[in-house]
């Protein structure tokens, strides 16, 4: 009885393994080798910096009379931000100005002497033509007497000959007198215009020096050439300050003005990478301590690749026009180069790097198969297969320790920009 018992529980021999080999087909994730463009991203350490940046200086020296800005402020183009006393000017000011003023009196005084002199010889040629005019009657009063004396004599006395030729030598002598007085009035007239000239010189020296002193006035105002922000003070109210451009006495700045509405961001293109980088080139920006990624283009290389470092400074012009961005914070720039078109592709997540690069196939029968390919251009999601894989193969994404080759598998497709 205990015998047929034990035979009567006894199992089957090799049940486990038959249930075991009718197992279902494990799923997996498949995508198909397709054709697509591929670039391969590089990606550059950048850092902002001021899209203008300068130390504004005093032009003249002198005691800082005001300081209207301090580190932090906003400032407009045109905006007053200093001013500098300087004690002697203002009366410099004053002094040039009543130079100026006395050359134009004595202009204006050369002027009237001129026209003065004018109407004397205007009034000296009138006097002339009365002169001569007397003359020529008196002359031919006195001929017509002598005439007839010398006819008829003792029918005119001699008194009245002498008294007629007195006449003709005294007006005579009135046309000489009226041409002198003629030639000194025009001597008159040309020392005039050229005193004229020479005081018109004058003022021309006394505006230039208050020009000069104005200029000068212009410059103890320090003004804001563009608009930006105060980042640096370096002087207070009541401060000497010195000026000019002197080397052996530099003008001391004022503040720093950065102008942050725009910045430059500014990054190193070693020189592998310098043939393929142009002006225009569409680049993406990120900033890691914002979380924030934002499009933009290459404003300007400097076509110079430096010895030291073995690269090319490259810019980004960045608009800052919510003032969220600071000159001095890193940004990562990525750049796409090397770019193809319709070439085959196939998901990095496919891909087993070891020795060789393989991948896992998926046979007509469902059945997995490793198989090496060779890979041309990576991008941060796919590669390029230059040999291995043909268009519209199916291959293996994700995880592999759960297959291996020769197994039956249930494949479940997914499109390529969708792989894990």
């Amino acid at each position: 009885m205990l015998g047929a018992a034990g035979t009567a529980c006894k199992k089957p021999v090799g049940s486990e393994t038959s249930k075991g080999s009718a197992a279902a087909p494990a799923p997996v994730a498949v995508a198909k080798v397709t054709r697509a463009d591929i670039a391969r991203e590089v990606v550059f350490d950048a850092e902002f910096r001021p899209f203008q940046d300068i130390d504004l200086h005093a032009k003249v020296a002198g005691f800082v009379q005001t300081m209207n800005v301090d580190v932090g402020d906003r400032v407009k183009a045109g905006q007053l931000l200093a001013s500098i006393e300087v004690p002697e000017l203002k009366e410099d000011l004053e002094r040039a100005s009543a130079t100026v003023k006395r050359a134009q009196q004595d202009v204006v005084k050369a002027q009237e002497d001129a026209l003065r002199a004018d109407e004397d010889i205007r009034r000296a040629e009138a006097e002339i033509k009365r002169a001569q005019a007397t003359h020529a009657e008196v002359k031919l009063t006195f001929g017509r007497i002598a005439s007839v004396a010398k006819e008829q004599p003792g029918l005119v006395s001699q008194q009245d000959i002498d008294t007629a030729q007195a006449k003709e030598r005294t007006a005579d002598a009135q046309v000489a007198a009226a041409q002198a007085a003629h030639s000194g009035s025009r001597a008159a007239a040309s020392s005039a215009r050229a005193a004229i000239g020479s005081v018109k010189e004058q003022v021309n020296v006394a505006e230039a020096e208050l020009h000069k002193l104005q200029a000068k006035a212009v410059f103890t105002k320090i003004v804001a050439p563009f608009d930006g922000v105060i980042s640096k003070r370096y002087a207070d109210a009541g401060d000497m300050v010195r000026g000019g451009l002197s080397p052996s006495a530099p003008a001391v700045p004022l503040v720093r003005l950065v102008h942050q509405d725009k910045l430059r961001l500014v990054f190193p293109v070693s020189s592998s990478f310098v043939a393929k980088v142009k002006a225009g080139d569409e680049v993406e920006v990120r900033v890691a301590s914002l979380t924030k990624t934002f499009p933009g283009k290459v404003a300007r290389i400097t076509r110079e690749v430096e010895a030291n470092t073995r690269t090319m400074e490259t810019q980004v012009d960045v608009v800052n026009a919510d003032g969220s961005l600071y000159p001095g914070m890193y940004a990562a720039v990525a750049m796409k180069l090397d770019r193809k078109t319709g070439v085959l592709a196939v998901p990095l997540t496919a891909l087993a790097r070891g020795k060789k690069v393989t991948v896992f196939l998926i046979k007509s029968d469902n059945t997995l198969e490793e198989r090496e390919v060779k890979l041309g251009l990576e991008a941060p999601d796919k590669a390029e297969v230059l040999a291995g894989l043909a268009e519209g193969d199916s291959v293996l994404v994700g995880s592999r320790s759960q297959v291996k080759p020769g197994q039956k598998v249930e494949p479940k497709l997914v499109k390529l920009e969708e792989a894990p």
